[in-house]
């Protein structure tokens, strides 16, 4: 059975998205989403699909959709969160929940790891990451570093937590 984690960046306020799209261009973060996520199973709903617009290389793309009519070439379409953790039980390979906020809720409670980018500014946006109790988790590792972009220094609070 493959680990079930959660991978997302937010801004301090715990924000992940403005009108289907990130609320920021970072190329650190999405090389570290990349780098994580590549050879895995990522689990993301029909919205956050969409928004990216294809599927994602080099990675197994599952889309979670309450439309069983619902079809995207090179993806498996799945219509419940059972079917989600049959998928990840099948697997040899790391999966991933990599959004957007609806499938992130549905998820907090079963997943065993949480990979949260916290980028130390504040953004304008509509969808946030769920709210989740910080007690049941450890911090495994937790490192901050600085990236520029456009002449704008961002600090990334990089954390990977464990369920206790």
């Amino acid at each position: 059975m493959s680990k079930l984690s959660i991978i997302v960046a937010t801004d301090k306020n715990g924000l992940i998205g403005s009108k289907g799209k990130l609320p920021w261009h970072i190329p650190w973060d999405l090389t570290y989403f990349k780098e994580k996520t590549t050879g895995a199973n990522v689990i993301m709903g029909r919205k956050t699909y969409e928004s990216i617009g294809k599927t994602l290389p080099n990675r197994t793309n599952v889309i979670l959709t309450s439309n069983s009519d619902y079809n995207q070439k090179g993806c498996i379409i799945v219509n419940n969160i059972d079917d989600v953790l049959k998928l990840s039980a099948d697997s040899h390979n790391e999966t991933f929940i990599i959004g957007g906020s609806k499938v992130y809720e549905q998820f907090i409670p079963i997943v065993e790891d949480l990979y949260i980018n916290e980028i130390q500014h504040t953004f304008h946006g509509d969808s946030y990451f769920p709210n989740f109790n910080g007690d049941e988790w450890d911090i495994y590792t937790e490192e901050t570093m600085e990236t520029t972009e456009d002449a704008e220094i961002y600090k990334i609070k990089v954390r990977h937590l464990k369920r206790k």
